[in-house]
């Protein structure tokens, strides 16, 4: 009887049709921000591929070796002063509206680590560059790498707050600033003070990344600034702070870093492993095939990324509201859609890049001596398209641990190859060594998804709605 009366009611009809429209309304402003966001993510991509390109293409063959050499060792670096406290300090936004004592914790978590981290590397800069790395000559670019280090922590903690409140534009905006300062400085810099010091001018390209990190936060400030947002709470800092808050920003941060940390410290050993298990006369080739495949060939294999992470970061909210209420034909109907979009994209570029690889290298780098090195690595990547997606709905069903086990047999696989084949098959084990770790974690990622989906569904780790 009463759903009858409810059904007979006027205002039933009337909330329904609100409902409705509230519905519509949604589902537009989430396909306009997704435009929003996959548009400037394509212009920042665009213009730091014009930054590698303008590199490559002032860059000596010596200096790109030592940029190349020194970029793990920054990645590792800025995971380190990171210590994911950006997607802790958005999760804890976004679920809280007194936010305050977490923006506190998070500024002095950030201080004390940054502060420990670049008084640690400036003691071990010449262990590292003479024992580990054993080229001298890289003193002077590891030390550019050390004013990155708060930086890119300042940058992070506020694009985490924009991301905690939903604001996605401003953090994707900042980052067109970030590589239109750092061009302007490498012109700038090039042009004014040219030089032909392959330290020299390694050093100038590992700096201006400095240079673009500033840009960054200056735009986040003025973004904050027409909010009418300034977070006056850093002032009282030395205030009350409680040890519950910290430890729960510490339970969050934490566990997000692993997978990345695996990541950022296997680039960091792979050029040491390189180095380490090769005779001299060998150590020079691999140095220019590494050099060859991180400052050439990684950002065209990688130039799809921007699309496959924007649908994959579409994808984890949308699969968890379909998966914690129990519609799993809905969840795996959208994996499935998501993933092909991915591996299309993946082909698309895969089959480009394999088929056009001689002018493309000689448009963008006038250079064609990663052409066989790039076509033999190009068709294995195309699998790479869909590993953010798995890890995405790994994360969404409460494998992130998992996920971080598959990551982690994926580099050390990597470092195996490094190490072992180095001897036997020269120059070839770099190659060899990066799609077989890329291709083992994306098995493993593949898998378990697949199994999580259609077998253990009932044991998915999901709170029904």
């Amino acid at each position: 009887f009463i759903a009858f009366e409810r059904l007979n009611s006027p205002f039933y009809f009337h909330l329904s049709e609100v409902e409705l429209n509230f519905s519509i309304e949604l589902k537009k402003e989430i396909i306009r921000s997704t435009v929003h966001l996959l548009t400037l993510s394509l212009i920042a991509k665009i213009l730091s591929f014009f930054v590698r390109i303008a590199c490559a293409r002032v860059l000596s063959a010596e200096a790109m070796n030592y940029y190349s050499l020194t970029m793990p060792t920054t990645v590792f670096l800025i995971t380190l002063g990171q210590m994911g406290l950006p997607s802790a300090v958005s999760k804890i936004v976004a679920s809280r509206r007194d936010y305050t004592p977490v923006l506190k914790a998070s500024v002095l978590l950030s201080v004390i680590n940054n502060l420990l981290l670049t008084v640690f590397f400036m003691l071990v800069i010449p262990l590292l560059a003479a024992v580990v790395l054993k080229q001298q000559v890289l003193i002077p670019v590891l030390r550019a790498v050390v004013p990155i280090i708060p930086l890119v922590s300042i940058s992070g903690l506020l694009k985490g707050y924009f991301m905690g409140r939903q604001e996605i534009i401003p953090p994707t905006a900042c980052q067109i600033s970030e590589e239109i300062t750092r061009i302007l400085f490498l012109i700038g810099c090039f042009t004014l003070m040219p030089t032909t010091d392959p330290v020299k001018m390694a050093s100038i390209a590992v700096f201006s990344m400095s240079v673009g990190e500033i840009g960054s936060i200056v735009h986040l400030c003025i973004a904050l600034k027409r909010k009418k947002r300034v977070l006056h709470h850093v002032s009282t800092l030395t205030g009350s702070l409680h040890w519950d808050t910290v430890n729960e920003l510490l339970s969050l941060s934490l566990p997000m870093t692993g997978s990345r940390l695996i990541g950022s410290l296997t680039s960091f050993l792979e050029p040491m492993c390189l180095v380490l298990f090769a005779d001299v006369l060998l150590q020079q080739q691999l140095i220019t095939t590494y050099g060859q495949l991180n400052g050439y060939i990684m950002p065209l294999l990688t130039l799809p990324s921007f699309a496959t992470i924007a649908l994959s970061n579409w994808l984890l909210p949308s699969f968890t509201y379909q998966a914690s209420r129990h519609r799993m034909d809905h969840a795996r109907r959208q994996f499935f859609q998501i993933g092909l979009c991915c591996l299309f994209i993946g082909c698309a570029s895969g089959l480009t890049l394999f088929c056009f690889a001689e002018p493309i290298c000689q448009l963008l780098y006038h250079q064609t001596q990663m052409v066989p090195l790039l076509r033999s690595l190009t068709l294995p990547f195309i699998l790479y398209s869909i590993q953010p997606c798995l890890s995405s709905v790994l994360h969404a069903l409460g494998r992130s641990q998992k996920a971080m086990i598959d990551t982690t047999c994926g580099c050390l696989t990597r470092l195996a190859c490094v190490s072992f084949l180095t001897i036997p098959l020269g120059t070839q084990a770099v190659g060899i060594a990066l799609v077989s770790g890329m291709l083992v974690t994306t098995v493993l990622h593949l898998g378990r998804v697949l199994r999580c989906l259609f077998q253990d569904e009932k044991a998915i780790l999901l709170p029904q709605a």
